[in-house]
């Protein structure tokens, strides 16, 4: 016995007290609280006038909640009964030892004042059996010491209750040996404080069962450190709800097993983060879902890792979104071309037919020239020709007349306003010809 239960007592006191049942007790291995809970009570069972041995039987029944005494006789009734200080004197053999079914008594003030240490004595079946409200109890310590294969008891529930700092402790075969479902619990903050290294034990179940929200607390190192195969339980809220500045850990087989349908959770930000690499996993099903305005943060090296045949599904949309100098190729490697001019917000340039409103009109056109009359495609042409009465011939003696409808004529089947300008210019030529002739000797076959 330790010398203060014993303080006080003499020789005659310390003989009536059962020399057998002294040795039945492990003294070095009694937990402090027990220890001074078993003095409390003999000292003061002794004041009150009871016996040495009946002090005795006293102190070791204070002293029974807070020992583990046999953990294999442990009942989820007795665990209910302990105080939760009495946790602090368990052990990682101790826990082990306990029946599975005897962690429906735990609760988070128990969990809380275990010793990190002893949680490396649970299984998957004692964690199952634990109710989800004493996960509130655990901490990152807890969290480190557990063994792997006891993340198999659990359910969203439990790591719902988890306090997110628990989460710290987590490395890659917590991860892995989580049930999917269970990571219906996660939120946030628990990502967040989740090492980048854990996420190397994320599956796709794991990432399509958890909540979409979650994703905020994704950063870049946890996206390199997961592999590529989880992106594929990715879906377009989840995307949405990714920090861009976590696409920065994006390789290309991560694109790669990305599910198309999760890139119309893209946004421009998100793209403008992304390594060019990762684009080398990027097919056309991927493009054809992104939304057209993410491709605002495409840049002329992302687009040299995007392949040929992905650019297939490029709409007309995206090609607008583009910013300048960065060019999709044709699966052919031909450059591809917008068929209506963009400049790069999404909406067609202004130009000509686009009416005043949008800045169009015909000012882009070069001038056709002087008209002798409103609507006259001739203009200055006709304006050269002599006068009829006075003996000139229009249709045979005037060369800038025959020059403008000649190039009227082959320019009508083009286009009306590119038959117009020709027109113009070669009636131009043909009078400047014609000025350069002398006046008086020309010859003509006017009669006189």
């Amino acid at each position: 016995m330790p010398p203060e239960a014993v303080a006080g007592m003499d020789m005659s006191m310390l003989s009536q007290i059962p020399p057998e049942a002294v040795a039945e007790v492990d003294w070095a291995n009694v937990p402090p609280d027990a220890m001074d809970a078993g003095i409390a009570a003999f000292q003061e069972a002794l004041a009150n006038g009871s016996s040495p041995a009946e002090a005795f039987d006293i102190a070791g029944s204070a002293a029974d909640p807070y020992m583990p005494a046999d953990m294999g006789d442990m009942t989820a009734d007795m665990m209910q009964e302990m105080p939760p200080e009495a946790m602090g004197s368990m052990t990682a053999p101790m826990m082990e030892a306990m029946p599975p079914e005897a962690m429906a008594g735990m609760n988070a003030g128990m969990m809380e004042a275990m010793p990190p240490h002893a949680m490396a004595g649970m299984d998957a079946p004692m964690m199952e059996a634990m109710p989800p409200e004493a996960m509130a109890g655990m901490d990152a310590p807890m969290m480190a010491h557990m063994l792997p294969e006891a993340m198999g008891g659990m359910d969203a529930g439990m790591m719902e209750a988890m306090p997110p700092e628990a989460m710290a402790g987590m490395g890659p075969m917590h991860m892995e040996m989580c049930p999917p479902e269970a990571m219906a619990g996660m939120d946030s903050g628990m990502m967040e404080y989740c090492p980048d290294y854990a996420m190397a034990g994320m599956d796709a179940p794991m990432m399509e069962a958890m909540p979409p929200e979650a994703m905020a607390g994704m950063d870049a190192p946890m996206m390199a450190h997961m592999l590529p195969e989880a992106m594929g339980g990715m879906d377009a809220g989840m995307m949405e709800a990714m920090p861009p500045e976590a696409m920065a850990g994006m390789g290309p087989m991560h694109m790669e097993m990305c599910p198309p349908e999760a890139m119309a959770g893209m946004d421009s930000g998100m793209m403008e983060a992304m390594p060019p690499c990762a684009c080398d996993g990027m097919n056309a099903m991927h493009m054809e879902m992104c939304p057209p305005a993410a491709m605002a943060g495409m840049d002329a090296p992302m687009m040299a890792h995007v392949p040929a045949d992905a650019s297939a599904g490029m709409t007309e949309a995206h090609l607008g979104f583009m910013p300048d100098g960065v060019t999709p190729m044709n699966a052919d490697g031909s450059p591809m071309i917008q068929s209506a001019e963009m400049d790069g917000d999404g909406q067609l340039a202004s130009g000509w037919g686009d009416g005043a409103d949008t800045g169009g009109g015909l000012d882009g056109l070069a001038p056709i020239g002087d008209m002798a009359a409103p609507m006259d495609p001739l203009g200055d042409a006709m304006a050269g020709l002599g006068d009829p009465l006075a003996g000139s011939d229009p249709m045979g003696g005037a060369p800038a007349f025959d020059g403008a409808m000649a190039a009227m004529d082959n320019a009508a089947a083009v286009n009306m306003a590119e038959g117009m300008e020709a027109a113009n210019v070669a009636a131009e030529a043909d009078a400047a010809a014609a000025s350069d002739a002398p006046a008086d000797d020309a010859p003509t076959d006017d009669v006189v």
